[in-house]
């Protein structure tokens, strides 16, 4: 991975300047003479908006059933009468750079969240039954599995283009999770989500009130 634009991503994404983040590390491709990871440039993932938006849905009601029934019979009978809810959603991308013969992502649920550190992601409570296929990056996948089971790394150029395009495919799932938000005034709206993929620091809040 390249640390250096990784650093500047990460106050990019705390600022909620994603858009930003997504030209400057397309920028840092570009600087890099061609190989077949800059085929991602200048393309998204945004077709899969509303199944994003659907598939949230559905595990945003079968997880406040499974709260409330964790939460017990008692507690639900006597309680304040709030409603029960998750307090925070993740989302992580599998593996993708190593597992590249499909992408996709998991849903999980937490009672409790905090944003000064990430022990919390350790600790949910539930986690979608059914996973996401990330499509319309295929040839993207195929660069990956090329580079890993012919060990192309010492080739010029590929580590560096690699090291930007792995932070470029994690940008763009954000941006899909932001989107699939935007139209969405449905209950599971206003939960934080937080967007990233397996092994990866790059967290972005995919809804927010700014």
């Amino acid at each position: 991975m390249n640390f250096e634009l990784a650093d500047k991503l990460y106050g990019l994404l705390e600022s909620n300047k994603l858009d930003e983040a997504i030209v400057l590390t397309e920028q840092e491709l570009r600087e890099i003479p061609t190989t077949n990871f800059h085929k991602i440039l200048d393309r998204n993932i945004l077709h899969l908006t509303s199944d994003l938006a659907k598939h949230i849905s559905e595990f945003d009601i079968s997880t406040r059933k499974f709260l409330k029934k964790k939460q017990g019979f008692i507690k639900n009978l006597f309680g304040s009468g709030n409603e029960i809810k998750p307090a925070a959603y993740y989302c992580e991308m599998n593996g993708f750079t190593i597992n590249y013969d499909r992408w996709y992502i998991d849903l999980f649920s937490f009672e409790n969240y905090s944003l000064t550190d990430w022990e919390w992601l350790s600790d949910f409570y539930d986690s979608s039954a059914n996973d996401l296929t990330i499509t319309g990056f295929e040839d993207i996948q195929k660069v990956f599995e090329d580079v890993h089971e012919n060990n192309r790394f010492e080739e010029p150029n590929i580590d560096k283009a690699y090291g930007v395009c792995e932070l470029l495919v994690i940008l763009r799932l954000q941006e899909l999770f932001r989107e699939a938000y935007k139209p969405n005034k449905d209950v599971w709206r206003n939960i934080p989500m937080f967007v990233t993929a397996h092994d990866y620091d790059l967290i972005y809040k995919a809804n927010r009130d700014e």
